[in-house]
C-alpha cells in the first residue's frame, strides 16, 4: 500500500516538475495585447498623405507590448501591424517613436518629460524612468533629470525589428531601470520627426503630407496614435478626454502586470510541494525497496 502511495507521490513530482518549467519558461514580467486597427488616437486621426506613410495604416498599430528579464538586461518587444524603414534608420524602423514611462519607485512625476506628447498621467500612478526608443538610437531618463541638459544614447542598448516585420525589440541594461517586479507602465506610440517637440510628429485639423488629421490645431489634442489601456476604459475615451476651452490635456492611466506576482507565488507552491513530496519518499524509502 505504501509503495502505491510512493509512486503516485513520484509521479506527482514529476508532473510538479514539468509544470514549474512551464511556468518559468512563459514567465514575463509583463505581456499585454492591444486591439488591432486603433491607430487613430482618439478615434478621429489620419495618416499623412506623403507616399513615405505607405501603406497608410497599421505602421502605428501597437499590437502587443511583451517585457522579459534577462539576466544582465531587460528585453521589450513592441509588435505593430507593419514596420517599414524608408528612411534608412541603423535599427531597422524609421517611423515608429516608442515611449514607455515606467512607475517602479515610490515618488515621480504625472507630466511629460518633455513637451510634445500632449497627454498627462494620473495622479494615482507617477513615472520614474522613461525609456524612448526609436530606430536612431535609445535614451533613459530619471524624472528628476534636467531638461536643459542633453541625454545621450545608452551606449549599451540596442534595438531591431525581428524576423516576423512587425516586432521590434529593444533591450536595455537593467541597471538603467531597476526592478520591474511590480511597475506600472504608461506606453506611448507616436510618429517620429526630428524637428518637433520630443520628435513627435503634430496631429492637426487638415491632414497633409507630412502632418497628421483630425486634430484642432491647438496644443491640447494628444499627438499619440495608440497606447495601452487598462481594461475597464478604452483608448477613444482616454485620448478624447482634452478639453481645448479649458486648456486640458488628456489623462493617461497605468497598465501592469500582476501576474508576475501570481506566477512566482505558483512556482514557489509548487517548489514547496516538490520538497514535500521528497521527504516523504526519502523517510519511507526502506519500507518500499525493502520489499
Amino acid at each position: 500500500m505504501v509503495e502505491r502511495k510512493v509512486k503516485l507521490l513520484i509521479g506527482l513530482m514529476l508532473i510538479l516538475l514539468i509544470s514549474a518549467s512551464a511556468v518559468t519558461a512563459q514567465e514575463a514580467l509583463f505581456d499585454m495585447e492591444d486591439p488591432e486597427g486603433d491607430d487613430y488616437g482618439p478615434g478621429t486621426y489620419v495618416y499623412p498623405t506623403s507616399e513615405q506613410f505607405a501603406p497608410f495604416e497599421g505602421l502605428f498599430d501597437l499590437r502587443r507590448v511583451r517585457v522579459e528579464e534577462r539576466e544582465s538586461d531587460y528585453s521589450f518587444r513592441f509588435k505593430f501591424g507593419t514596420v517599414t524603414n524608408p528612411w534608412h534608420a541603423p535599427y531597422g524602423f524609421s517611423h515608429q517613436l516608442i515611449q514607455v514611462y515606467i512607475d517602479n519607485q515610490d515618488s515621480g512625476a504625472t507630466t511629460v518629460f518633455k513637451k510634445g506628447a500632449n497627454v498627462k498621467f494620473s495622479k494615482e500612478s507617477s513615472w520614474n524612468k522613461l525609456i524612448k526608443i526609436t530606430g536612431w538610437n535609445i535614451k533613459v531618463f530619471d524624472y528628476q533629470d534636467d531638461l536643459s541638459q542633453e541625454t545621450e544614447p545608452v551606449v549599451d542598448a540596442e534595438a531591431k525589428v525581428l524576423e516576423d516585420k512587425q516586432t521590434i525589440q529593444a533591450r536595455i541594461p537593467k541597471e538603467l531601470i531597476g526592478s520591474l517586479d511590480s511597475a506600472r507602465y504608461y506606453v506611448l506610440i507616436g510618429s517620429l520627426d526630428g524637428f518637433s517637440y520630443d520628435n513627435y510628429r503634430p496631429v492637426i485639423e487638415e491632414v497633409d503630407d507630412w502632418k497628421f488629421g483630425g486634430g484642432t490645431d491647438t496644443q491640447y489634442n494628444p499627438n499619440v496614435l495608440d497606447i495601452l489601456v487598462p481594461e475597464d476604459k478604452s483608448q477613444k475615451e482616454i485620448l478624447s478626454g482634452y478639453d481645448v476651452e479649458e486648456e486640458e490635456l488628456a489623462t493617461l492611466y497605468p497598465v501592469g502586470n500582476e501576474s508576475i506576482m501570481s506566477s512566482k507565488f505558483l512556482l514557489t507552491v509548487i517548489m514547496l510541494v516538490v520538497i514535500i513530496v521528497a521527504v516523504i519518499i526519502v523517510r519511507y524509502r526502506k519500507r518500499i525497496f525493502n520489499k
